[in-house]
């Protein structure tokens, strides 16, 4: 575990199994992740969806009540579209939260498609008692990424600058992958703690810039 001082926010990055960790915690402030795709966890569909349900119930489950949580996820296409914010949303509802927003952000742009995966990626904010917060667009430009499975720097922005309006402090990335959310964070002066099981993603995550 290290600890790292930034002028606008401090940063820790935890190397450990986000699910086991997430099992461990709870009244977190926020949180704001991707749930990693099937081809990055080597999980066929059958296994992978029980995952994505138990990772949402989870990352919901560990949050206060006034506190929020943001997903942002790119469906992919096997027999037919997986629908990440139908399984999301599902586990949501269980657990007595309600959808604060759901916005798109575009991988390209419109008139464009793609053979496996759609356009655009899931933008979904949940809470149990927050408040709706500032009106944001419903509709954004991804930005520019650091890997093929990133979400974009200004899709993490938007999420941010919300989380910030509604006086949140502190953001959790359980799956942190290269450390974008925690740059923006660090940038936007709230304090961000990255969770990841890959220890390569975990040193990037620890320099992860803007």
């Amino acid at each position: 575990m290290k600890t790292r001082k930034n002028r606008k926010g401090k940063r820790e990055v935890i190397c450990t199994d986000a699910i086991k960790w997430l099992e461990n915690h709870s009244g977190l402030d926020s949180i704001v992740t991707s749930i990693p795709e099937m081809d990055e966890l080597g999980l066929k569909y059958k296994d992978y969806i029980p995952f994505l349900r138990n990772a949402a119930h989870l990352c919901l489950e560990s949050t206060k009540d006034s506190g929020y949580v943001i997903f942002l996820q790119t469906d992919r296409k096997y027999k037919g579209w997986v629908d990440k914010s139908y399984f999301i949303s599902d586990e949501a509802y269980k657990l007595g939260f309600r959808m604060v927003w759901h916005k798109i952000a575009l991988r390209k742009e419109p008139g464009k498609s793609d053979l496996f995966r759609p356009t655009y990626s899931h933008m979904l904010c949940y809470t149990k008692a927050g408040k709706a917060g500032p009106l944001l667009p419903d509709v954004i430009e991804r930005g520019s990424i650091t890997y093929d499975n990133a979400f974009g720097v200004e899709a993490v922005k938007l999420a941010i600058q919300f989380l910030k309006q509604c006086r949140i402090k502190k953001v959790y990335d359980v799956f942190v992958g290269s450390g974008t959310t925690l740059a923006v964070a660090n940038a936007f002066g709230l304090d961000a703690v990255g969770i990841d099981i890959d220890k390569a993603q975990c040193k990037k995550a620890q320099v992860a810039s803007i």
